[in-house]
């Protein structure tokens, strides 16, 4: 018989998202596993962004490929697989793992050798050398899930109670039944499948293993941990464990398992548990991530009010009776003050979080505070008894905020850091492609002196087959921007304007979502310099500094106050009339969809021609601008030159600057000299002066009627 018609004993199935070198480092290692085994590879890709598509079919063509458009979920994408899988025993791994050439021959013996076992895992270690614990577990009832939920399962490892989930008070040296076993690496026979079923679909994303385990269990079939054999699971690569979005999704998986097994009989108790657990530890993790990337402020916050209370106390005297009822009844004013001022002006200039280390920022800050409380102080009688204690505080205070900021770059930067941890080193991504990126990243790598930690490239357009991949790692395309910089959280992008226009360039700044993020150009001509402030010099290559009105944290924060202030009381007092209208006059009501700025889809909702149909269609749009959706101020989303594959610059508005020169924008190169001018310069007196001017032009339009 044809051996290309028989059925092979293993099937391996991985599910692949944006872990593309990891990936090709696990096929590699499988293939090597499998040499003496008729066998299959599986990949389901689930709409990666890093080539992993075209790299496969590359470099594997001999793995079956199953290519979605969306991220379809763990579970899913298994199933997907597994409809068309052969093999006699499936094997479900990660694919960021490395196997070793005797994996699958220990566990084949294995299941010769035990006739009861329906599935099984090996030992699982992580990259450092130690042991997984996820690698075999309990199946989480409600009082085993809150061990865990609340971290007590951390704490006390060797417990029998709380060290129920992840089976941590067992030997891992010995082979022995589980209850369940992790998805990373799982080997089941195939029949139990067919008789168990496939993966609960209802799972997004993690305790879908701990379902189908639990099927099996219910089946009357047994799981094995097996550590005759082991793996390397370099865990959490395309989804960062220690984030907040781990945690909510992990935690709401529970829930839907307890739900699914255990609502019927404990009901209220289960979801008190995952309740409590979601918000405690929940909120632990978004403390923890808050303080990791805010401490600057919180620790300059804290020496600025602390000298300017010791200022105080040093002045009238601690010990003085008076003291305590003086700062109570008037005191107090000049730490409120202070801090909102030092706030306005510090994220106005960027410092934070943006330059939150810098010495130059943090001193730039710390006298521009001290030149308006000044005014304050000297001005204004009731705040005169203060002008010596504010001249104090911005003497200490800055020197104090130098300080630790010396002291942090001394111990945290370059190889000498904690744990290899440069806190001064930016995560940095080129945009642009051909030979001119290649050389600007070779340059890059050999200057020494700046400090960039170079992590890949960017193409203007999607690659099918990315080129230069030897040479620099290719991260995406530009148009999943925003998803690259959270996956490899990067804090710098170098734009090489020979393969963008500035409008690309623009528009990317002004739709990147992270706020930390600096940009950078290398201008094509030397006499085209958009960039300010800052100039670094790459050899005979300039390294301009891109600083925007539209991308500034300060300008997004006022713009967005400002959508509130004009949106929230038209909102609420037409929602009355509106609430009534959109029940009398729902068969009227007609949906159309517009782009974003990110390019997704916006749904909005217009009545028909009527008596209320003005009132009705500007409180939905006053809706969808307090949702965040549009601003009072913005793109034009009716733009009649807009194709719908082409996204808008920034975000879509009511009014705009193109909208209110309309009569100076007839074709589209007019309309982009507007969009130019509009990311370079929008602040929140441009947007009152265009909403001004929409204003009046309607009203002159209705006085012509």
């Amino acid at each position: 018989m044809d051996r290309e018609k028989e059925s092979p004993i293993i099937s391996v199935i991985i599910v692949n998202y944006n872990v593309k070198e990891y990936l090709a480092q696990a096929l590699i290692s499988i293939q090597r596993a499998l040499k003496k085994f008729s066998s299959e590879i599986i990949v389901v890709d689930n709409a990666s962004i890093d080539g992993s598509v075209p790299y496969i079919r590359k470099n594997f063509p001999a793995v079956r490929l199953i290519q979605n458009k969306q991220n379809v979920g763990f579970g899913r994408a298994n199933n997907q697989a597994l409809k068309i899988a052969r093999g006699k025993f499936v094997v479900l791994i990660n694919p960021d793992t490395v196997v070793q050439e005797n994996t699958f021959e220990k566990l084949l013996e294995f299941f010769a050798s035990t006739p009861d076992a329906s599935a099984a895992t090996c030992k699982i270690i992580n990259p450092d050398g130690t042991f997984s614990v996820d690698c075999r577990h309990s199946i989480p009832t409600p009082g085993i899930a809150f061990w865990k939920v609340i971290g007590l399962s951390k704490l006390f490892p060797k417990s029998k109670i709380f060290g129920q989930y992840n089976l941590t008070y067992l030997d891992t040296e010995k082979t022995y039944p589980v209850p369940a076993i992790s998805g990373s690496f799982m080997m089941i026979k195939r029949e139990v499948l067919e008789k168990t079923g496939y993966f609960d679909e209802r799972f997004f994303m993690y305790c879908e293993d701990i379902d189908l385990c639990h099927r099996i269990n219910q089946k009357g079939f047994k799981i094995y941990y097996v550590p005759t054999t082991k793996i390397i699971h370099y865990k959490g690569e395309s989804t960062k464990k220690d984030q907040l979005d781990y945690v909510i999704t992990f935690t709401h998986s529970l829930y839907k398992f307890f739900k699914k097994y255990y609502a019927s009989r404990s009901a209220f108790l289960f979801r008190w548990l995952i309740t409590l657990g979601i918000f405690f530890r929940g909120i632990l993790i978004y403390l923890k991530n808050f303080s990791n990337l805010h401490f600057p402020l919180i620790l300059d916050l804290v020496i600025l009010n602390s000298v300017i209370f010791l200022s105080f106390g040093i002045r009238i005297g601690i010990g003085n009776p008076h003291f305590w009822n003086d700062y109570q009844s008037h005191f107090w004013v000049i730490n409120v003050i202070t801090t909102i001022l030092f706030l306005i002006i510090s994220f106005y200039f960027d410092t934070y979080p943006m330059h939150r280390l810098s010495i130059q920022s943090i001193l730039k800050s710390n006298f521009v505070t001290f030149i308006f409380l000044s005014s304050f102080t000297f001005f204004i009688k009731q705040f005169a008894f203060s002008r010596l204690v504010v001249i104090t505080t911005f003497f200490i205070s800055p020197l104090l905020m130098t300080i630790w900021r010396a002291i942090l770059r001394q111990y945290y930067r370059g190889e000498r850091a904690p744990l290899g941890k440069d806190l001064f080193s930016k995560k940095t991504a080129l945009v642009g492609s051909g030979a001119e990126l290649l050389n600007i990243y070779k340059r890059l790598k050999l200057k020494g002196d700046i400090d960039y930690q170079l992590i890949g490239w960017i193409s203007v357009k999607e690659e099918i087959d990315p080129p230069n991949e030897k040479e620099i790692r290719y991260l995406g395309a530009l148009k999943d921007i925003n998803q690259i910089i959270r996956m490899h959280r990067i804090r710098q992008i170098i734009f090489i304007s020979q393969s963008l226009s500035y409008e690309q360039i623009l528009s990317t700044m002004s739709n990147t979502s992270n706020s930390m993020v600096e940009f950078k150009m290398v201008p094509s001509d030397m006499d085209v310099i958009i960039g300010k402030s800052h100039i670094e010099r790459l050899e005979d290559y300039p390294l301009l500094d891109i600083k925007y009105a539209i991308g500034k944290k300060f300008n997004l924060m006022s713009k967005r106050i400002f959508d509130l202030i004009i949106s929230l009381p038209i909102a609420v007092f037409l929602a009355p009339i509106n609430m009534f209208i959109w029940l009398l006059f729902r068969s009227r009501l007609t949906k159309y969809k517009i782009l974003d700025q990110y390019g997704g889809e916006i749904t909005l909702v217009k009545l028909q021609e009527g008596y209320f149909s003005s009132i009705f269609n500007i409180w939905f749009l006053m809706i969808k601008i307090l949702s965040g959706q549009l601003s009072v101020i913005g793109y034009p989303y009716d733009n009649k030159w807009q194709e719908k594959s082409i996204r808008p610059l920034y975000k879509p508005g009511l009014t705009g600057l193109v909208q209110v020169n309309r009569d100076q924008a007839n074709t589209p190169d007019e309309e982009k000299k507007f969009h130019l001018f509009y990311l370079k310069n929008q602040s929140l007196l441009l947007d009152v002066e265009i909403l001004l001017k929409a204003i009046w032009k309607a009203l002159i339009g209705m006085k012509k009627k």
